[in-house]
């Protein structure tokens, strides 16, 4: 079975993180051929055969993307895959027609069977009125050549459902896998009292934070306003020390920065940058934050309830799969910094209910489905191996192989 993945970049986001880490799984098992194809600023070298496509790149630009596609449609054409699965938007609409192309004119490709998976949709949040109708309508069109779309939450699929894009019966829902095993791996509380040490953070501090991009799609602005709501109730109110832990990076940063500098919040904020040590981070945080305006699901978010952290969240798209509201956390409105603080403060002054609401989490990121931890990276390989299976069996019975 010859697999091509195609997606428009390798970053740090988790997309590009598991689409890494199921071709490396899948190139290790016999019977399976791992090709992918990839965009963006810097070739990489990796363990399985790849071809860096250098005009695949995240901005529109008519030139590069029309030189991609053809690029692409030749490794296709050259390749022979049986299942082309695309990620993200841009390779998602590059790389499908780039498919349908091979398979409507080369009769080796015909059986061909094209697989995309968007890691959540752009279609509110993201861009302008006019440049999200484009892309609403190149998703409608496109997954009409599509044979499987696969949303990472029930979340991701009603709402694309709800704008059209696909049928019931081609969406599957998979969602994007973490290592549980990360959550041995964490600081002792010893260790947890030396790395807030080293953050400058008192040791009895309550520490609230997030693991984001630091781009405005994931709303951190709207938590910087919740602080200033929040630290402001220490003059009506006794709180405890807080501090706001933001681990990151992004094109926001230096704009975060100097919001916080300019609220008078410099010395209750810490940005840490990218780090390699984020479950070490996110274990001295007390609450765990996710403000995104749009969200397919929230790999952060399942990693915090892993490690027994109460959440809130805004209540978009995936994430409502992934926090069971007023159980293993609290959700509110998007760009709502009121509502934010309020869900906030609620579990400061509450030490049983954070208490609480971390013991539930952990119990239900640990359900059993379909004999794995419903997010573990084990069942989402288990589910996307079954996929290919299952199209490539439907591939052969439609040319009379599999016997009934």
């Amino acid at each position: 079975m010859k697999i091509v993945h195609i997606i428009t970049r390798l970053d740090k986001g988790g997309s590009a993180e598991n689409v890494l880490f199921c071709c490396e799984h899948f190139s290790k098992k016999i019977n399976f051929e791992i090709i992918l194809i990839y965009g963006g600023e810097t070739k990489l070298n990796l363990n399985f055969k790849n071809y860096y496509v250098k005009f695949l790149q995240r901005e529109i630009s008519p030139v590069k993307d029309i030189v991609a596609f053809f690029k692409i449609l030749e490794i296709i054409i050259k390749e022979k895959p049986d299942i082309i699965h695309t990620h993200s938007s841009k390779a998602g609409i590059i790389g499908r027609w780039a498919a349908w192309l091979a398979r409507t004119t080369s009769y080796k490709l015909q059986a061909t069977k094209i697989i995309h998976t968007p890691h959540g949709h752009i279609f509110y949040g993201y861009y302008g009125k006019l440049k999200t109708l484009l892309f609403l309508f190149l998703e409608r069109f496109t997954a009409k050549i599509t044979d499987k779309l696969v949303a990472l939450t029930e979340g991701e699929k009603n709402e694309s459902l709800s704008f059209g894009v696909g049928k019931e019966q081609q969406w599957i829902v998979i969602p994007s896998g973490i290592d549980y095993n990360l959550e041995l791996k964490v600081s002792c509380k010893l260790q947890n009292s030396e790395l807030k040490e080293k953050l400058g953070i008192p040791k009895n501090s309550i520490v609230i934070g997030t693991v984001a991009r630091l781009e405005p799609i994931k709303g951190i602005r709207y938590l910087v306003d919740a602080a200033k709501i929040i630290l402001s109730l220490h003059s009506s109110c006794p709180l405890p020390s807080i501090y706001f832990l933001i681990v990151g990076d992004g094109s926001e940063r230096k704009f975060l920065e100097e919001k916080v500098e300019k609220l008078g919040l410099k010395d209750k904020f810490i940005f840490t940058g990218m780090r390699e040590d984020v479950a070490e981070l996110m274990s001295i945080m007390d609450i765990y934050v996710q403000p995104s305006i749009n969200e397919g699901m929230g790999k952060t978010i399942v990693l915090a309830e892993l490690l027994g952290k109460p959440v809130v969240a805004t209540n978009v798209q995936g994430i409502p799969s992934v926090v069971i509201n007023n159980e293993t956390g609290i959700l509110v409105l998007p760009k709502d910094p009121q509502k934010l603080a309020k869900a906030i403060v609620k579990l400061i002054n509450d030490k049983n209910l954070r208490t609480k609401m971390g013991e539930n989490a952990k119990k239900w990121v640990y359900k059993i489905v379909d004999g794995y931890p419903q997010f573990s990276l084990e069942r989402m390989l288990f589910l996307l191996e079954n996929l290919y299976k299952m199209l490539i069996y439907s591939q052969f019975a439609s040319c009379g192989i599999v016997n009934s």
